[in-house]
């Protein structure tokens, strides 16, 4: 049996990892959300304008990505950041959900309803952190 915890800090790394990659940044696992229930990385330099919680699991119903939103929305608010989920299924890729422009920018939506979160690519949502938020520093050509 996998240890649910372990499996959780496997995918908090493989996301550093990810977005090293992505970015060319460093983040790290907040060992305070142990104790604080704050979201799972963070940046050591305070450039990161995202909340970032990572779940990972065997499988993932439509239940769980809203469950892991809430939870994800609660904690950004905490802290006045952007909510930023990197979800994932064993053996599929890693998915981002962030919240659309209009719920964020123009408030015509409430931030909270993960029926208007926008799912997308963790390429996507690096072009998007670097072209919105001038964060990182490589170029990533996708085919």
């Amino acid at each position: 049996m996998v240890n649910a915890r372990n499996k959780g800090r496997r995918g908090e790394r493989e996301v550093i990892d990810e977005i090293k990659e992505l970015l060319g940044i460093e983040l790290e696992v907040n060992y305070a959300q142990t104790f604080g229930g704050g979201h799972d990385l963070i940046s050591p330099n305070g450039y990161m304008p995202y909340a970032i919680e990572v779940k990972r699991r065997k499988a993932i119903t439509q239940s769980d990505i809203k469950n892991w939103w809430d939870q994800t929305v609660r904690q950004a608010k905490k802290v006045d950041l952007l909510p930023c989920l990197w979800f994932r299924q064993d053996r599929a890729d890693w998915k981002v959900a962030i919240p659309c422009p209009y719920s964020s920018e123009k408030d015509f939506f409430p931030v909270e309803d993960v029926n208007i979160a926008s799912i997308i690519s963790p390429e996507l949502w690096a072009a998007i952190a670097r072209e919105e938020y001038n964060i990182g520093t490589r170029d990533i050509i996708t085919e």
